[in-house]
């Protein structure tokens, strides 16, 4: 049970790593703000990524993540022939609605 634990709390941090959670702030003044920073999520990277709805399955709501947007996909590392979009075509992924797709920064006004 143990072992089973920890290799769950392993596969948390790597999908973390992958998908860090995004920053996020409301106000009733201005409504929600969604951005992606080197450090978002309490996760150190080299690159800065885009706002992005992550599914899980089992999971009742998406949360925001950030992207990486260049590069092979995350479990293409080895692959010459990528698409050199990160991990934007992630099947769990979605945009969120009125938001640019490679925008670091998303506002939802009340």
């Amino acid at each position: 049970m143990v072992t089973k634990g920890m290799e769950a709390n392993e596969q948390e941090q790597r999908e973390k790593q992958r998908f860090p959670p995004c920053n996020a702030e409301w106000s009733s003044a201005k409504g929600s703000r969604l951005w992606c920073s080197q450090k978002s999520g309490g996760v150190h990277r080299d690159w800065i990524g885009v706002p992005r709805k992550l599914y899980k399955p089992g999971a009742k709501e998406p949360h925001c993540v950030c992207v990486r947007t260049t590069g092979p996909p995350s479990d293409q590392q080895d692959n010459p022939r990528h698409s050199n979009r990160g991990d934007l075509d992630n099947p769990n992924l979605e945009e969120y609605t009125g938001c640019p797709p490679l925008a670091v920064t998303c506002s939802f006004p009340l």
